[in-house]
């Protein structure tokens, strides 16, 4: 993202997992907003590599950075219980079943 200055995960020697993100960098707290029952939802990211907000932009500014100072990604995921950060799709590339059910797409394409 451009609004981080900097990575936000890293893959420390030895703790390494193919397909994940790595674990938070240090000084970067990951938040996983408004997680569903299996703990998937928006990434969010608050840490001193974020940026302060838009020049002359303050609405896009606020859609962006929430009131506890977390910038939301609109990436889809969640943390493992090795504390690994999961990528599983983005929040504007949702399929919306007959029966309310959100699809991420990524999953599927990566079957095919």
């Amino acid at each position: 993202m451009s609004e981080t200055a900097a990575c936000e995960t890293i893959a420390w020697k030895n703790r390494v997992k193919f397909d994940w993100s790595g674990q938070a960098c240090p000084g970067t707290h990951i938040k996983i907003f408004n997680p569903d029952e299996k703990g998937h939802g928006e990434i969010c990211f608050k840490g001193w590599n974020m940026f302060v907000g838009y020049l002359k932009n303050e609405k896009a500014t606020w859609e962006t950075i929430d009131p506890e100072g977390y910038v939301h990604s609109g990436d889809l995921g969640y943390i493992d219980e090795d504390g690994f950060l999961v990528i599983s799709g983005r929040l504007k590339e949702l399929i919306i079943t007959g029966g309310g059910e959100n699809v991420a797409p990524i999953p599927i394409e990566h079957k095919f």
